[in-house]
């Protein structure tokens, strides 16, 4: 019996013992994070390494100031078993205060549909990624700066990796008079629940019409969206909803904004809204009641089966 308990704790002792690696293979999820990330291993000098991978920053449009632009980076040369791969969109290198919104830029949207500088991903089998945040630029005109930042696992194991771009200047141009674009406080939705067709509301800002059109993840040819304007227009409307049909399962939907001021057109990038489950409805304390019940089935059926297995001796003890 001693024996048995012994070995027992051995093997909850060897479960619960931490492995030797210092990274986080499963990854920390997305958010808003300043460069080293906060003094993890990656930022950790003694612990982490520099990374082989590539990393090049494009643009898909002008820059214009307070209008939307998309920011491409590509990554090349990732080597990692998990294929995970966290990438970071900074403004500067400081350490602190270096997200985007800290520089004057505002995030509409990042890669995964959220409004985060950091995101997490998977790299493909060849060793690359490409994502794409979608960005206000600052309301100031010039020369502004931006950063990429990337962090890996590696094979051996024992070492975070880290990788930084050379810094990407962004030339922002003063925007003309009555330029069509996004609101400055509109944030592009994430994902709707499941089933859910309610319009879709875009704010907008010196947009006299607006255009939207859609499409399924993955596929080639959009679709024109109903849409209508909720101000009581003059000359202009700047809050609009829009008509996308509802989704299910795990489905992503693509679309873009075109903005109007008289016949001046401004394509904006495309965005993506996912798919959600539908929310739990249920009273907490009603499932707890369930799991409870269920609890007290099974227990009754081990004590019949125990029963049955181990049935009670009613020798006399005159027999014995």
């Amino acid at each position: 019996m001693k024996r048995n308990v012994f070995v027992i704790l051995i093997c909850i002792t060897l479960i619960q013992a931490p492995g030797s690696s210092v990274a986080n293979p499963g990854g920390n999820g997305d958010g808003n994070r300043d460069y080293s990330c906060g003094g993890s291993c990656h930022g950790d000098p003694a612990l982490s390494m520099p990374s082989d991978a590539t990393i090049e920053i494009t643009l898909g449009n002008e820059a214009f100031s307070g209008q939307a632009v998309a920011v491409h980076v590509t990554i090349e040369g990732i080597s990692t078993p998990s294929q995970m791969i966290g990438i970071f969109i900074l403004g500067s290198l400081n350490g602190n205060s270096d997200t985007p919104e800290d520089h004057g830029w505002h995030m509409i949207q990042d890669p995964n549909g959220g409004s985060s500088n950091y995101i997490e991903t998977k790299a493909s089998s060849s060793g690359s990624a490409t994502v794409t945040w979608v960005l206000l630029s600052p309301d100031s005109s010039g020369s502004h700066v931006l950063y990429v930042e990337i962090h890996h696992g590696s094979y051996a194991g024992d070492k975070a990796f880290t990788g930084v771009s050379r810094p990407f200047e962004v030339n922002v141009q003063d925007v003309p008079d009555g330029l069509p674009g996004l609101a400055d406080d509109w944030v592009a939705p994430s994902f709707r629940v499941s089933g859910d067709n309610s319009p879709l509301t875009i704010n907008t800002r010196n947009s006299t019409d607006i255009s939207v059109e859609w499409m399924l993840d993955g596929e080639w040819n959009p679709t024109s969206a109903e849409l209508t304007c909720k101000d009581d227009p003059i000359d202009v409307c700047n809050y609009w909803q829009v008509s996308i049909p509802a989704t299910m399962g795990e489905a992503n939907i693509l679309y873009r904004i075109t903005t109007y001021n008289g016949t001046f057109a401004i394509e904006q990038p495309w965005l993506k809204m996912g798919t959600a489950p539908p929310p739990f409805e249920g009273e907490i304390w009603s499932a707890r009641a369930h799991s409870f019940a269920f609890a007290l089935l099974i227990l009754s059926f081990l004590v019949t089966l125990q029963a049955r297995l181990y049935p009670r001796d009613d020798r006399n003890n005159s027999d014995q």
